[in-house]
C-alpha cells in the first residue's frame, strides 16, 4: 500500500513527457519557393562537371565538419551564426549554381530560404544532407 502511494505521489510531482503543456514543439516546417532545387548525391558529380563554378555550401558546425567530415572544396558557413552567416551568404556570388547542405536537411532549407530572399539565382539542397551524401558513398574530406 505505501509502495502505492508513494508512485502516486511521485507521478502528481512530475508530470510525464507527452503530458505537459509546456513540452517543446517542433519547428515550423519551411515552404521553400519552387525555384530552390533538389539534388540527390549520387548526381552531384555530373552535377559539378556541367557547373563547374558551383558554390558547394556547408551549413554544419565546425564540430560536426571536424568529426564527420565534409565534401571537398566546401565552403563552411555555420548556420548558427546569426548576422555573421548572413553577411558571409551576401558576399558569395549569387549568379553562380550553390548547392546547400548540412547533416540531414533542416538548417540548409533555413539557409537557402535565406538565399533565394538574398537574390541568388540557382539553389540546390543536398537530398538528406551529409548523411545521405556518406550512405551513398560519396568521398568525404576530413
Amino acid at each position: 500500500m505505501r509502495t502505492a502511494f508513494l508512485l502516486l505521489l511521485v507521478f502528481a510531482l512530475f508530470p510525464q513527457s507527452g503530458r505537459s503543456e509546456s513540452a517543446p514543439k517542433a519547428p515550423p516546417s519551411v515552404v521553400l519557393p519552387a525555384e530552390i532545387g533538389v539534388i540527390a548525391p549520387t548526381d552531384v558529380q555530373r552535377h559539378l562537371v556541367e557547373h563547374l563554378d558551383t558554390q558547394i555550401i556547408d551549413v554544419r558546425t565546425e564540430e560536426e565538419r571536424q568529426k564527420h567530415g565534409y565534401i571537398l572544396n566546401s565552403l563552411h558557413i555555420d548556420h548558427f551564426h546569426g548576422q555573421q552567416t548572413h553577411e558571409a551568404l551576401a558576399k558569395l556570388d549569387k549568379s553562380k549554381p550553390s548547392i546547400v547542405y548540412c547533416a540531414i536537411g533542416g538548417r540548409a532549407k533555413l539557409v537557402a530560404l535565406e538565399m533565394h530572399k538574398l537574390g541568388f539565382k540557382n539553389v540546390l539542397l543536398l537530398k538528406g544532407g551529409f548523411n545521405a551524401w556518406t550512405a551513398s558513398g560519396q568521398a568525404v574530406a576530413k
